[in-house]
């Protein structure tokens, strides 16, 4: 019982391995693909910062225009006041408020002319941009459709291996299981050591003999007496 245990912890550990290592063959981009994806990647993330730099011009745009109507207002109602002024000293205090407001209203004026070349440009771009796409997002899953087909493999192989491994954690007993996930991610991913040669295949020790004829027995775990790993024998190994 003990045995048929180990070969399902083995197995187990395989099978979590390989789903690690496929996973990570599947999620990364080959390197003949890398710059392909990433010029791809740029075209679209240059679209959406277009667009959000768009809706933030506008934004600008329309304060800067709400402030110069206010602007242009002062002005008015200044000027409308000079009429009415009794004193020379009313009458610069006036000036200087008229010039002022004149100064700062040209500089809106300025800013919601910078807004009205950048929105007219930024547009311009996006338009073009935006027109382009389409075919360049055909283009790239073209030259990508090899390594998609691939992905869908390793998902298809993937599936099956998670199904497998659900299976296996089902049938070992909750402790053996329990001790085993413990070993796992203290060992960095590898619980259940092969022996090769009479000697443990992690730690490269060779295994005490009383330790080889239980293992042999298949009538209990046995341990690295080195790394503390489980043991894992098959005949022709050894």
């Amino acid at each position: 019982m003990t045995g048929a245990v180990v070969d399902q912890l083995h197995r187990l550990q395989d099978r979590l391995r390989f789903v690690e290592a496929r996973r990570k063959q599947r999620d990364t981009v080959p390197p003949e693909l890398t710059e392909v994806d990433r010029e791809f990647r740029e075209k679209v993330d240059t679209v959406s910062k277009l667009k959000a730099r768009l809706a933030e011009a506008e934004v600008e745009r329309r304060r800067a225009e709400a402030e110069r109507t206010d602007l242009s207002e002062r002005q008015r109602r200044y000027k409308e006041q000079m009429r009415q002024v009794q004193s020379s000293r009313e009458y610069s205090a006036l000036l200087n408020e008229i010039d002022a407001v004149e100064k700062h209203l040209r500089i809106v004026e300025d800013r919601v002319l910078t807004l009205e070349e950048e929105l007219e440009t930024a547009r311009t771009e996006l338009s073009e941009r935006e027109s382009r796409l389409p075919t360049e997002t055909e283009e790239h899953e073209e030259r990508m459709k090899d390594w998609r087909s691939a992905q869908k493999l390793i998902n298809e192989e993937l599936a099956a291996a998670e199904i497998e491994i659900s299976r296996l954690e089902n049938e070992i007993p909750p402790r053996e299981r329990s001790e085993f996930r413990r070993l796992l991610e203290k060992k960095h991913g590898l619980a259940v050591v092969q022996v090769v040669n009479g000697s443990c295949s992690a730690c490269h020790v060779k295994v005490r003999p009383a330790a080889m004829q239980i293992l042999k027995a298949g009538r209990e775990i046995v341990y690295c007496d080195t790394c503390k790993r489980i043991l894992y024998w098959e005949p022709q190994s050894s």
